[in-house]
Parts: structure tokens; C-alpha cells; sequence
């Protein structure tokens, strides 16, 4: 197939080429490759941002009317494309992400040929990782350089339902696959990732989901597949820092006074570093929180009885047992370092480490996100201070919550830590979100590689283009036209930027475990279920479940003071 088009117009780094009729069909198409050969002989890389297609015959008319009814025998077409340059191709057939040549108008444009994509595209050895395949050439595999994906930081952005999540499950897929050491951390904002865990049949029990004591990790363990990964998860409160304490209990800024009382209680009983793992009791013993806050706030009455009230309330709810009520890091509390090894054990043994944080208000989720990278920060740079990197990714869905634009979270401040400071200590950093304009611009301006879906607000395509290298306002635009599973990819850990077709989840699965799974977290069938009529039986089911839960929190509260004063004085 010989398709020829000739270049017409320069307009600094976009160049306009004419092509025929005929060959529109196969150019004609955002995101397709062309290549320039200059008179100089280099050949330049290019690819399609946009089509101009017009009647000169019409610009010169006054209007419509005023051609027959045989206008179309009369159409004089004039058929440009708007392409911009990625690179020069070498003689080796690989590419250069740069180009000293300047095309001219008359230099010939061609397609370019599967073969010469495949060397650029597809990768060959331990390092890569393949994500997919071109969207207007199939038969070309686009691979990922591990290398650069786990030490430039990635982000993943798309609108909801786009394939944000089954491209980040492809990549942990696919990694578990070809590297048998992968760190992978995961944290898991709704808990759609665990059926991952169903890998460990033929993994090596490589997965590992790690959920707080509940109705959620009770509902996880009756699945059979995934039951034998199921691990508690343990935020022991005093490991938390005095910002995750204000975010636990709703402190805002405007809280000034009782926030002052708490961090001075805080101080009296952990000393001047309030970051440090040591142990304090709540309300027993000589030397207490409450007793602490009493102490401090003597002199406002009001707000620590507010504060007192607001600590009541925390330590009484079931879905903060797990940082409150840590069983098993309370039977051991007088041996710190078993119990730092219990926090740290989802951030340094290899495998998949799911964060399973589903259910769980969004207070609590920024305050244990927080706690954990701060201490795998921790680790990563003793580590590699002390001979030995322990190399890791963090996969961090609705990054958005974690790490926002225009709030303040406790998490914000050590992921824009780990995004820009955590290449040189081992950590990698993949933010998952549906409102890149609502992620923190330090976070997303570190991403050297963008994978970007299916986005139809224009201000996140704006906020995409202002803060990643690569992308250009053309590039932005085709952003609103990708299909499900089509991604623009663009940075370090591919050659040039390109239109991919995502590799689907089960697809994955099946070429590297052989075994058919699907991914969680799919939305529900709404057809399916109004077709269905809900029965009194399912309603006394559901009102069972909580009646049940409410039970056990009074009956647990009735025992409550025993067994603290038990676990505590032995």
C-alpha cells in the first residue's frame, strides 16, 4: 500500500501535509504515525493531531444555492493534516526524541510501516512490561519500561467508566508475571482490587490483602478464593502524628483551641517529637490522653469537653477498632520493635500488599494513607543509607482524596514528598484519578510517564496539558474522543507518545496465569436488578446484618474496660 502525501506549510513545530482523496482513510486518523524524510535525508517521526478538509471551489461562492444539483462532481477538495513532530528515526530504526532537521514544503510524507512501529514500540527483555496495542495499528505491541515506570512516578487519569482500574490491574498483572520480587503497595480506596488475591492459586501466594477488623473483612473471609490472604490490618494510634489525630477527629483549622490542647497533651506524653511510636494509653493508667487534655484545657472548659466528646465518639466506633483496639499490637505494646515490625510488614515483604480501605470514612483513610507512607519513606531512606535499597511502588486510587489540590490532607504532604524526593530512595508513586484538576499540581507535574483515558472536561484536559511535559493542547483535545480502553501514553517509560488499546484485565490474566478472572469493583446492573422485585424477606436480611452489628458494638462496649485494663497491666 503506497500512501504519499507532501508537506505544505511549516508552522513551527506543527506541519501542515496534503494528502488525496483516496488516502484519507488511512491517515485521516488522531494519533496515526507518519514519517518525513527531509531533503537532508533525516527521517522525522510525526504524529496526526488534526484534520482541515475543505471546498476551495465553495470558498469563492457566496453560498450553497448557487451551485446545481451535481455539486459534488464539482468539489474541489483541499485535504490537510495537521501533524506534530515526536522524533528522528535512525538508521537502526530507532527512535530519537528530538529532531535538528527542519521539513520544507515538498518533503514526502508516508505511513509508517507495522514493522518500523514494532521497533519502536515493542520492547524486548526483563525491563518491559506490555501494556497494549496501538489503536490504528493492532498488530503492534506498545511496551512499558518497567525501570522508568517505577522510579518517575505514573499517573493514571480517565472520567469514571473509562478503564482507569483495569489499566492499573493489567500493570500489577503483568509485573507479578515477569518479576517474582515486585513490591507492590496498593491502596485500595473502595475495595474493588481484591479479587487479585484469586492470582495466589498459581502466584505463589504472592497477593496479600491487609483490612481492617469489621464487617468488611468478615464479608471478604466468606469468599473461599481469597479468604487464606485476608490479614488484619493495625494503625496503632500511637503511631499517628499530630495532623493525622486532627484529621481522625474533624480538627480543622478553625478548631485553633482544641487543637492547641490536643498537640500539648500529645506532647506531654509522647515528648517534643510527636511523630515517634510511643506507646500512651487513652483513659487508664497515671499518664492518659483524657487526663492529658484535661490538664491542658483547664483553662477553656468549653472546648475540651468538645474535645473529650469528640475522642468519645472516635474510640467508640466499630470502624476505628482498628487503630484504637489493634488487638494483636496491644498484646505485645511493651516490645516496640515487634510492634514496628507488625505496622511495616505490608511495606517491605514482597509481593501485593492490598490497602483494602473500602467503607471507611474518608477521614480515617487520609490518617492511616498518611501514616504508612510516612513510615515506608522511613524505611526506604535508612535503607539506602545503610547499603541496601528496598525498592517499591505505591498504586494510590482516588489520589485526589489523598493528596487534593486546594485542601489539606494529612497524606498530602509526604505523596508530594514520595513524588518528589522518592526516585532517589527506591519508591515509586502511581496516582489513579477521575479529576486531575482536583490532584495536587506538585504530584502530577512529578509523573514522568501520563496514562491518560477517556477525558471530556475541558478544564481537566487544560490542567492535564499545563502540568505534563509531553502533552500538547492538540494531544489534550483527542483526550474527549478515546474509546473504553484507549489511552493516550506519553513520558519515559515509552519512546514517544502514543494511542494505545489497553490490554483488558482477563486478557492479561490469561496470556501470563493462564486462568480466567474478571476485576471487582464493575458497576452494578441496573436493568437487571429494577427487573427483579425485592422481597420482605431480602429487607429483613438487610436490617438483620445491621441490627447485628449494633448488638455486637453494645456488648463489646460492656467488656470494653476489662479488656483494655487486661491487655494493659497484664
Amino acid at each position: 500500500m503506497s500512501v504519499r502525501g507532501r508537506v505544505v506549510q511549516v508552522r513551527g513545530d506543527y506541519i501542515k501535509v496534503g494528502f488525496e482523496d483516496e488516502d484519507l482513510k488511512y491517515v485521516g486518523k488522531r494519533g496515526q504515525f507518519l514519517k518525513i524524510t527531509t531533503r537532508s535525508g533525516h527521517i522525522l517521526v510525526s504524529m496526526v493531531a488534526s484534520l482541515e478538509l475543505s471546498d476551495e471551489l465553495y470558498k469563492q461562492a457566496r453560498s450553497l444555492s448557487m451551485f446545481p444539483e451535481a455539486y459534488e462532481d464539482l468539489i474541489l477538495r483541499k485535504n490537510d493534516i495537521l501533524v506534530t513532530i515526536v522524533g528522528t528515526l535512525s538508521d537502526s530504526g530507532k527512535i530519537q526524541r528530538k529532531y535538528d532537521a527542519v521539513p520544507c514544503p515538498g518533503d514526502v510524507v508516508e505511513l509508517m510501516s507495522p514493522d518500523e512501529l514494532n521497533k519502536i514500540f515493542h520492547g524486548e527483555g526483563a525491563n518491559f512490561i506490555r501494556i497494549g496495542t496501538l489503536v490504528h495499528e493492532p498488530k503492534v505491541e506498545v511496551s512499558l519500561d518497567i525501570n522508568q515506570l517505577a522510579t518517575k512516578h505514573v499517573a493514571i487519569l480517565a472520567m469514571t467508566g473509562a478503564g482507569k482500574s483495569n489499566t492499573l490491574a493489567t500493570l500489577i498483572t503483568r509485573m507479578l508475571s515477569r518479576l517474582p520480587s515486585a513490591r507492590i503497595i496498593l491502596i485500595d480506596t473502595h475495595s474493588e482490587y481484591i479479587n487479585l488475591a484469586k492470582l495466589n492459586k498459581i502466584a505463589n501466594n504472592r497477593v496479600t490483602i491487609y483490612c481492617p477488623v469489621g464487617k468488611f473483612k468478615e464479608i471478604m473471609e466468606k469468599e473461599e478464593e481469597i479468604k487464606n490472604a485476608i490479614r488484619s490490618l493495625e494503625i496503632p494510634y500511637w503511631f499517628l502524628n499530630v495532623d493525622e489525630w486532627f484529621s481522625l477527629m474533624g480538627l480543622g483549622y478553625q478548631a485553633s483551641t482544641q487543637r492547641r490542647i490536643l498537640r500539648s497533651a500529645l506532647r506531654n506524653l509522647k515528648g517534643k517529637r510527636l511523630d515517634i511510636p510511643k506507646y500512651f494509653e487513652i483513659e487508664d493508667g497515671s499518664a492518659n490522653l483524657k487526663s492529658e487534655i484535661r490538664s491542658e484545657g483547664s483553662g477553656d472548659r468549653r472546648s475540651m469537653e468538645s474535645l473529650l466528646d469528640k475522642l468519645d465518639d472516635i474510640t467508640s466506633r466499630e470502624e476505628y477498632d482498628f487503630i484504637f483496639y489493634p488487638e494483636e499490637c496491644l498484646q505485645f505494646k511493651d516490645d516496640p520493635k515487634r510492634v514496628f515490625k507488625k505496622v511495616i510488614e505490608p511495606l517491605v515483604s514482597p509481593g501485593l500488599k492490598i490497602i483494602a480501605l473500602g467503607g471507611i470514612p474518608s477521614e480515617v483513610q487520609t490518617a492511616v494513607v498518611s501514616m504508612l507512607l510516612r513510615t515506608l519513606f522511613r524505611i526506604a531512606v535508612e535503607a539506602k543509607l545503610s547499603g541496601r535499597a528496598i525498592p517499591a511502588m505505591v498504586a494510590v486510587e482516588e489520589a485526589h482524596i489523598y493528596a487534593p489540590g486546594d485542601a489539606y490532607t494529612p497524606s498530602k504532604g509526604i505523596i508530594e514528598r514520595i513524588a518528589k524526593e522518592g526516585r532517589k530512595f527506591g519508591i515509586g508513586l502511581v496516582v489513579i484519578s477521575q479529576r486531575p484538576k482536583e490532584l495536587s499540581s506538585t504530584v502530577l507535574a512529578q509523573c514522568g510517564t501520563l496514562i491518560a483515558l477517556r477525558i471530556r472536561n475541558p478544564s481537566d484536559q487544560r490542567y492535564i496539558m499545563e502540568s505534563v511535559e509531553d502533552i500538547t493542547w492538540y494531544l489534550a483535545r483527542s483526550l474527549s474522543g478515546l474509546g473504553v480502553g484507549e489511552a493516550l501514553i506519553s513520558g519515559f517509560s515509552v519512546p514517544i507518545p502514543c494511542i494505545v488499546h489497553v490490554d483488558a484485565f482477563a486478557d492479561a490474566v490469561k496470556d501470563e496465569f493462564n486462568m480466567d478472572l474478571q476485576l471487582g469493583g464493575r458497576d452494578i446492573d441496573v436493568s437487571e436488578e429494577w427487573s427483579a422485585e425485592l422481597s420482605e424477606r431480602d429487607i429483613d436480611q438487610i436490617v438483620d446484618i445491621i441490627y447485628r452489628a449494633y448488638e455486637f458494638k453494645e456488648e463489646k462496649d460492656e467488656k470494653s474496660k476489662t479488656t483494655k485494663i487486661t491487655q494493659f497491666f497484664g
